[in-house]
């Protein structure tokens, strides 16, 4: 009898163990297809290899809440400089996870609020400071618009853009608070990997202006973040020179705040080069929680230049690092402790073209 009762355990143990680690081979199935639908690697992939290798590599794990660093392996593999997996439990599909980042406050997760600073210098020079965006995007926009109005008012001589400490996030409240700075219709684009019968770049998103200012995006991440519809407010000094400074710590969607500038004529870039994330992703909820921020296109400039994968944008005037700051570390700890060499390399073409 025990020998029954035993081999019944057993039996029934194994049939768990198996379900199980069908739920886990059902998942990566799902993860792979995402990538392979909607990379921009996915040319460059061999999804067949990249399938069964990690069926063999999950073949012992019966449980899908340990796949995050299988995931993340995958993910690294693409070698797109710019995707990345999450898990939110609880989440059930794309609108849920939407809805739980849109409703979540930085002092919910005690984390700082972003680094919001305006001043004029100088008495003539108006600085604002541009920091990344992850969360509270009304509130982001609104708090920039308020900063250049202010600023505005004070008629200054030139912009000072500050993107050196913005690491990304949302692009469009970056951009959308200087309309009246941008002097065209249409900035910056993506190119998907695609290209026409005559072997050309097929480019998709083109960010269009809207000649009156009002902002209308029927995203349903914009509605849920309630940046959907935003009228931009009219700047009076509109046409004066604007600086740009980045860093090495500018990335993703501060490199596209960035490049919706390049190409204008009274815009000059400062800094040291960028850090590289000059393409765009798109948010894919897979299921059990975890999602993918998926690099699906390259960022395309105005001046007609779509980036290489991992390409830094170059700034017209260069800052350079000193000879014993060597690692990425060593380059973001150097720019956030000496903010203010941007910041005068700024002024002294600014003062040296008599402004």
């Amino acid at each position: 009898m025990c020998k029954i009762i035993f081999f019944i355990v057993c039996f029934s143990v194994f049939n768990i163990c198996r379900a199980q680690n069908k739920e886990v081979t059902k998942l990566v199935d799902q993860f792979i297809d995402t990538l392979e639908a909607h990379s921009f690697m996915r040319s460059r992939v061999d999804f067949d290899k990249m399938r069964q290798e990690t069926k063999l590599n999950v073949r012992n794990i019966n449980s899908t809440d340990s796949l995050m660093p299988t995931f993340k392996k995958i993910v690294a593999g693409l070698n797109d400089h710019h995707s990345s997996v999450h898990r939110v439990k609880g989440t059930t599909d794309e609108l849920a996870l939407i809805k739980k980042y849109a409703s979540t406050t930085y002092a919910q997760l005690g984390m700082p609020g972003p680094n919001f600073q305006h001043r004029l210098i100088e008495d003539k020079y108006a600085y604002i400071n541009v920091p990344g965006v992850d969360l509270e995007h009304r509130m982001y926009i609104d708090t920039l618009q308020k900063q250049l109005l202010e600023l505005d008012g004070k008629q200054p001589k030139a912009w000072i853009i500050d993107l050196t400490e913005n690491e990304g996030g949302s692009c469009a409240p970056m951009i959308i608070p200087f309309h009246a700075l941008i002097d065209t219709t249409q900035t910056f684009c993506y190119f998907d990997g695609t290209l026409d019968k005559d072997g050309k770049e097929v480019l998709v998103d083109k960010f269009q202006i809207p000649q009156n200012g009002l902002y209308i995006d029927n995203d349903v991440e914009a509605k849920y973040f309630k940046f959907d519809t935003v009228q931009v407010l009219p700047l009076v000094n509109n046409k004066i020179p604007v600086i740009i400074l980045i860093s090495g710590i500018t990335g993703s969607s501060g490199e596209i705040a960035a490049c919706h500038f390049l190409g204008q004529k009274n815009v000059t870039v400062i800094g040291t080069k960028s850090a590289g994330l000059t393409s765009g992703n798109e948010l894919y909820y897979v299921d059990k929680g975890y999602s993918i921020n998926l690099m699906t296109a390259l960022l395309h400039n105005r001046k007609g230049k779509s980036y290489d994968v991992g390409e830094r944008i170059n700034p017209d005037i260069t800052i350079t690092y000193p000879e014993n700051i060597q690692s990425r570390k060593e380059q973001h700890q150097y720019i956030l402790e000496n903010k203010s060499i941007f910041i005068n390399r700024a002024l002294e073409f600014l003062t040296s073209g008599g402004i």
